[in-house]
């Protein structure tokens, strides 16, 4: 007699197996977006000369020599961009995902809360800024790195589960600066579990804490006289960290369409509203029938690690992308809430509208993406097109209005063009060897002669006026 199945479907189906069967889908659509902005000023582009110094080690604002490594490979082949970038950030997130189904595991969480939280850190509004991104490397290696790093301390508590963990966080912290705390995370996260009791919690930080010293003390050692500093990065208001706090906790933990509420053009309220009435009975369900798990040391523990995953970032700048700095902590905290639920047919229903919105909001950021990228393609084929025959040296006046973008989804038309980079790369990276750009915003309109003129009197070859998504030959 065929015994009657009466597990869950979130139980039932691993998330891992419709997760691999999409993801050649998801990864041709994801290599179809095209850089805009910072993706074209950052390590991760072709870069064609040697490998300076100044690239390989750390100046003031960071030291990512994976991501100078990669210019430089992408420099051997330039048609490599942004594909093999899409490849390598998307494989990160796949591999982390894996990481917090195995980790959930770990924890002794059941399989519905395993999988629900695998799902959760898959396919979160969260993680968009990281895996749609091209300059993203950094923040999906750190994150990687340092689960990887966390699963080798869960592992056990011998010298080889230390070692790998000590290297793994090194890696991270090479990829991304925010990784370095995953030297503390992994002990905290032990303690909190009643994995580590209090002895083992004290020798494992002071071993993070000297690892992190010992990192300090060889970037300052090998910092080179190639200093720059971001003055945004260390904007300390009050208004701005605010402004990170609920950066933070919004794309965390309230899931609805940014898109349709931070970029003006794009505003849809139906949409918006929509987009926030079918994920959060989900969301708040876990945290109203787990209350009493609010106060427990499993999920303070795991609301510290989220907190100190993203400290780096909120102490310095948060954006979208460093949403993914604490994601992983997030879902596990899903499956503590998840595990201890119990009437899961219920839940399974809330589930079911929370990935059903999820993927209207993946889709729709990937849509704005895609348009941005094709943007700037499109106005860089436009100025080479109207300049006519190669030159060396260009002046570009670019006309900014005052509509606000967000992140890499919704760019304005001069940040997609990106000073005049969209035309560089439209010749295969040959001409014009000197790009100069100068912004200015629609009030200032009345500059654009004189600029020309001066460039002209300067000896550049042609001047290229941008205004909203054309470019003009003005001289």
């Amino acid at each position: 007699m065929k015994r009657h199945d009466d597990r869950n479907w979130m139980e039932r189906i691993n998330p891992l197996v419709p997760i691999s069967l999409l993801s050649p889908f998801l990864l041709y659509a994801i290599s179809l977006l095209l850089p805009t902005f910072d993706d074209w000023t950052y390590y991760t582009v072709p870069y064609f000369g040697e490998l300076f110094t100044y690239r390989l080690l750390p100046n003031a604002s960071y030291w990512r020599p994976f991501d100078a490594l990669f210019g430089s490979l992408l420099g051997l082949d330039y048609r490599l961009f942004p594909a093999l970038n899409h490849v390598f950030v998307y494989a990160a997130h796949l591999g982390s995902t894996v990481l917090v189904y195995r980790l959930a595991s770990m924890l002794g969480f059941n399989a519905t809360a395993r999988n629900v939280a695998t799902v959760f850190f898959f396919i979160s509004p969260a993680a968009l800024g990281t895996v749609l991104g091209i300059d993203a490397l950094n923040q999906a290696y750190s994150q990687f790195w340092g689960l990887l790093g966390l699963k080798a301390y869960l592992g056990g508590c011998g010298r080889r589960n230390r070692a790998a963990w000590l290297a793994c966080v090194c890696v991270a912290t090479l990829s991304k600066e925010n990784g370095i705390m995953f030297f503390f995370i992994p002990p905290l996260l032990a303690y909190g579990f009643g994995r580590a009791g209090s002895g083992r919690l004290r020798r494992d930080l002071l071993y993070g804490l000297a690892a992190s010293a010992a990192y300090f003390c060889v970037r300052l050692a090998l910092t080179n006289s190639h200093v720059d500093v971001l003055d945004d990065y260390f904007e300390s208001t009050l208004s701005s960290k605010l402004s990170d706090i609920g950066t933070f906790i919004g794309m965390t933990w309230i899931p609805l369409d940014y898109v349709c509420l931070v970029h003006p053009p794009s505003r849809n309220l139906w949409v918006l509203a929509l987009t926030l009435a079918l994920p959060m009975p989900f969301i708040l369900t876990l945290f109203i029938r787990g209350r009493r798990l609010l106060l427990g040391r499993p999920f303070l523990a795991l609301a510290c690690c989220m907190c100190l995953a993203a400290l780096p970032h909120l102490l310095t700048l948060f954006t979208t992308m460093h949403a993914y700095s604490g994601l992983a902590m997030s879902a596990l905290i899903v499956a503590h809430l998840t595990d201890k639920y119990g009437d899961y047919r219920r839940l399974g229903v809330l589930f079911a509208l929370f990935v059903a919105s999820c993927a209207f909001v993946d889709w729709h950021h990937w849509q704005k993406s895609y348009e941005s990228g094709l943007m700037g393609q499109r106005m860089g084929r436009q100025a080479i097109e109207k300049t006519g025959k190669p030159v060396k040296r260009v002046y570009s006046i670019s006309m900014r209005d005052h509509v606000r973008r967000y992140s890499s989804f919704c760019v304005i038309p001069a940040d997609a063009y990106a000073w005049g980079n969209a035309a560089f790369a439209a010749t295969g990276y040959k001409w014009p060897e000197e790009c100069l750009d100068t912004g200015i915003v629609v009030e200032d309109r009345w500059m654009v002669d004189s600029l020309a003129d001066r460039a002209v009197r300067l000896g550049y070859e042609r001047v290229w006026f941008v205004h909203g998504d054309t470019v003009d030959v003005i001289r």
